[in-house]
């Protein structure tokens, strides 16, 4: 892999927590990138990760974005833990990942996002059975973007 900077502005409202600064510092490890800036001018903020390539042994647990219930259903949304376009189709089966009825085991893989060569997996956050899809395939969503509702067990 080439080192190559690039440049990406998705939309974020809040800044990740520490332990996601550092998933994001590994894909950009593995993806051969050596920077990242995420922005959102409107609320402030602004998020720049560099790395240097010689990082590669950084190893940082996956995790999800922390999610909660959002509705008084007692639902779980499944947030996007980076960003990138949206894959709700598996590209080995042509099936979806998780399409509306399914059941679904927390930490299996509900998604994608593609970004470049880069592919990142959006895990469930919880065990339960995926109720409504809000996500629509191949849009750029920002970190912590709402892409789909689980009905916990």
């Amino acid at each position: 892999m080439n080192n190559r900077s690039e440049q990406l502005v998705p939309h974020f409202d809040r800044l990740p927590d520490p332990e996601q600064i550092g998933q994001m510092a590994t894909w950009l490890v593995q993806a051969g990138l050596e920077s990242l800036e995420l922005t959102n001018e409107a609320a402030g903020l602004k998020l720049r990760i560099r790395v240097e390539q010689a990082a590669a042994a950084i190893t940082a647990p996956l995790t999800g974005v922390a999610s909660q219930p959002n509705d008084g259903a007692g639902r779980v949304a499944v947030k996007t833990p980076y960003f990138g376009h949206l894959c709700l189709i598996h590209p080995l089966r042509d099936t979806p990942f998780a399409s509306v009825g399914t059941k679904v085991t927390q930490g299996e893989t509900v998604a994608l996002l593609t970004l470049d060569s880069l592919q990142v997996p959006v895990p469930a956050p919880v065990s339960g059975t995926v109720v409504d899809v809000t996500g629509q395939p191949g849009v750029l969503v920002g970190y912590g973007a709402a892409i789909m509702q689980i009905q916990p067990d």
